[in-house]
């Protein structure tokens, strides 16, 4: 008779619950924590393939409290009737608690026929060896997982050189599976195209053979619970090199309507393509993203061939805090922080409650000033009111009467390499990066918070009469969504 997975799940849930309370902030920043929701779970376990033996192993790295380990052995018993060797990889003493708690409550229930629950406690990155516990290596029918998340220096060699450490997690445990085992971890979607992810995303990816992404429209309800802000993914790779045409790709809120969660397949070169040095996932969420990603594979520009670049920032603030003043003088100039710019518009100085200095000495050294000149800003973080990714301003120098000005590391600014932007260009630059369909491309190309100097560099642009057309109409007094519209049309 096969086993229902719903009362041994409910009370691994509450077992998380008590664990979470317990819990503070500090501590889960410090181990990389972000709790999995039973929602998340239980659609992470129904993307697993059927079983291809009676007799199956299921990793869970970075096992916490061990809620996806276990909703995968229940589901694989209930659904199909086989014996689950589980291996529940944890070293935090407080989760590795509860975890010895939710595997007992599941031995008790299914009983030794159905389950069995090794924990190693350990760390996982230290166990790419021979063997881990009492199971080999490459021995693992499924890898499921919620590693944590934290950088890695690149002086540490466990688990590859990935810059985080979930992606070291992806690699250990890609290894540690079957030919055709599947790995299915929630991680954040930085991997996709970061610039220091490459060499992880090329060995990963000769390696494994992406199946399914699922995407979190929202950047707080997956892990809601935890307050956290961040662009989530669950990722399905299975262990094998054979080709498949497709890749599926589903789309939620968040982990309250995974049932009624939408779902394309979408031809594996969108996805990933063979020839791209990078190997950039691209993850399209419906048919007008890939109607988007057509518009920008058709341009040959960026502002390399526009004669511009992008730099960022040099006013570090904690390291010039001596030279930053609340208040104006004959011997100060102004200091723009990332809230000074606004979508279209640099607002300085803000309203009295802007508790952050707006001022910076003329003092200060040279290489923290930049000349005041016509210069596109660009906000590097964006926030949970941001409508849109790219926030991006036109400043015309001399605007802010000053010599020069400070500009705060978090924010980028594109100029002209030798010579200055005209008013129409740094317009039409702003005005296309603010646009619903740089951001519908951004989104489908690159799933960070983060807007960087490198990714604006790589961004496809209009050829340069476009972005002027578009200045033109600005100038003669049009809104920016309007001016887009006349040049652009519908997409």
């Amino acid at each position: 008779m096969k086993a229902s997975p719903s009362t041994d799940f409910d009370s691994t849930a509450m077992i998380t619950g008590v664990y979470r309370e317990q819990t503070d902030d500090e501590h889960k920043k410090t181990w990389g924590q972000f709790f999995t929701s039973p929602q998340i779970a239980s659609f992470m376990a129904s993307l697993l393939a059927p079983p291809r033996r009676r007799e199956v192993r299921v990793l869970d790295a970075g096992a916490g409290t061990g809620v996806l380990g276990l909703a995968a052995a229940e589901r694989l018993i209930a659904e199909h009737g086989v014996h689950v060797h589980l291996v529940a990889v944890e070293k935090e003493p407080g989760a590795l608690a509860a975890l010895r708690e939710s595997a007992a409550a599941a031995r008790r229930r299914l009983g030794a026929s159905s389950i069995d629950v090794e924990i190693v406690a350990d760390d996982f990155l230290d166990l790419d060896q021979p063997r881990l516990g009492s199971v080999p290596l490459a021995a693992f029918d499924y890898a499921i997982a919620n590693p944590p998340y934290f950088k890695v220096s690149p002086t540490d060699v466990r688990g590859g050189d990935a810059p985080n450490v979930y992606a070291r997690f992806m690699e250990v445990a890609g290894r540690m599976l079957r030919d055709d085992g599947d790995l299915c971890f929630i991680i954040p979607r930085s991997f996709a195209a970061g610039y220091y992810f490459r060499p992880f995303r090329r060995r990963f990816h000769n390696m494994m053979r992406l199946d399914h992404v699922h995407l979190f429209e929202s950047r707080r309800d997956a892990f809601h619970e935890d307050g956290v802000l961040q662009e989530n993914i669950v990722v399905v790779y299975r262990r094998s090199r054979r080709a498949k045409a497709t890749v599926r790709i589903t789309c939620s809120t968040g982990d309250r309507d995974l049932d009624k969660r939408v779902a394309h397949d979408v031809p594996r070169g969108r996805v990933l393509s063979a020839v791209d040095p990078n190997g950039v996932l691209y993850l399209p969420a419906g048919v007008r993203d890939l109607r988007v990603m057509d518009v920008f594979s058709s341009w040959n520009d960026s502002l390399s061939t526009y004669g511009l670049d992008v730099s960022t920032g040099p006013v570090v603030p904690f390291r010039a805090e001596e030279f930053l003043r609340s208040e104006g003088s004959k011997t100060t100039v102004p200091m723009l922080w990332l809230q000074h710019v606004l979508p279209g518009r640099v607002e300085w100085p803000l309203a009295a409650g802007f508790r952050k200095p707006e001022y910076i000495e003329r003092t200060a050294p040279e290489k923290l000033l930049v000349k005041n000149r016509t210069y596109v800003l660009l906000r590097r973080f964006s926030a949970k009111e941001d409508a849109r990714r790219i926030v991006a301003a036109p400043y015309l120098g001399g605007s802010i009467r000053a010599p020069l000005l400070g500009l705060e590391n978090h924010v980028n600014f594109i100029h002209r390499r030798n010579g200055e932007l005209g008013e129409s260009e740094v317009r039409g630059i702003s005005a296309v990066l603010n646009s619903a369909l740089f951001d519908t491309y951004f989104r489908i190309s690159n799933g960070n918070t983060q807007v960087s100097a490198t990714e604006l560099r790589a961004l496809p642009l209009p050829p340069p009469q476009v972005i002027e057309t578009v200045g033109t109409h600005l100038k003669r007094g049009a809104a920016e969504d309007d001016a887009i519209a006349e040049v652009f049309g519908e997409v």
